[in-house]
């Protein structure tokens, strides 16, 4: 997904809270997912929010975390988060983390970071991922975590059924017309998004079951939610050398 295609998509949508399909309140979405990786995660690193669109979850998170930064490829989000969603310990930036010279100025600033990434691995080429995966190792470090909510090929055939079968679902409907949402291919088939990550290199320590819940309401007046995964991983221990392992001197 391009940058310029990102920034149409902010710069005409309301400025409210929850006018994009997957804003939802912090207390459905950052404050749940908090305690899936809270244990796994060194509180004292920063914690960057890629794809943080409006902010709303980076400021809700930014109340865990001793400093955290929010990420996006559209210069309009960046705007909109930095105008809606302030805090003291919260920088707003745009950024393309496919760019291998921003990637490495990004870890001479910060060193080893946390990462919290909803739904951004979809909206990616499969070689796209396979960078993007790259470049979330190589700002983990050796101490960072990452949290992941990830759409799979289940939430493609929900969405897909939900709108062959009538429902009016507008802010659904939107994204699945301008960016094939429902219709993409997700980054893993259902269940196998540890498999993913895995075989990019990646330790994974959790993982399962998720509902994104998005703020379009089914016609029983229901907030409607999308069966996802969620994932807690970090870069791979590095190996010790054989003349690193002794016993004295």
């Amino acid at each position: 997904m391009t940058g310029p295609a990102w920034d149409a998509f902010w710069s005409t949508l309301p400025a409210e809270p929850g006018a994009a399909l997957w804003d939802s309140s912090p207390r459905l979405t950052a404050a749940r997912h908090l305690p899936l990786f809270r244990d796994h995660a060194d509180p004292s690193l920063p914690l960057v929010d890629l794809g943080c669109g409006s902010g709303r979850q980076t400021q809700w998170l930014a109340g865990h975390f001793r400093r955290v930064v929010g990420l996006d490829i559209a210069g309009a989000a960046v705007e909109l988060a930095a105008a809606s969603h302030p805090a003291p310990n919260v920088d707003y930036r745009r950024a393309d983390l496919l760019d291998q010279d921003t990637v490495t100025a990004l870890r001479e600033e910060f060193g080893d970071v946390n990462v919290y990434m909803r739904g951004v691995l979809h909206q990616l080429a499969p070689d796209e991922r396979t960078r993007m995966l790259a470049t979330i190792r190589l700002l983990l470090g050796g101490t960072g975590v990452l949290f992941a909510q990830e759409l799979t090929e289940r939430t493609g055939w929900y969405v897909a059924e939900l709108l062959a079968g009538g429902a009016r679902l507008p802010k659904t409907a939107g994204l699945a017309a301008h960016f094939d949402f429902g219709a993409r291919i997700a980054p893993a088939h259902d269940g196998r998004l540890r498999l993913l990550f895995e075989a990019s290199g990646f330790d994974v320590v959790a993982d399962g079951d998720i509902a994104l819940h998005t703020t379009e309401h089914t016609a029983g007046g229901q907030p409607l939610e999308l069966p996802t995964r969620y994932l807690v991983a970090r870069a791979p221990a590095r190996p010790r050398h054989p003349e690193e392992t002794h016993d004295g001197p």
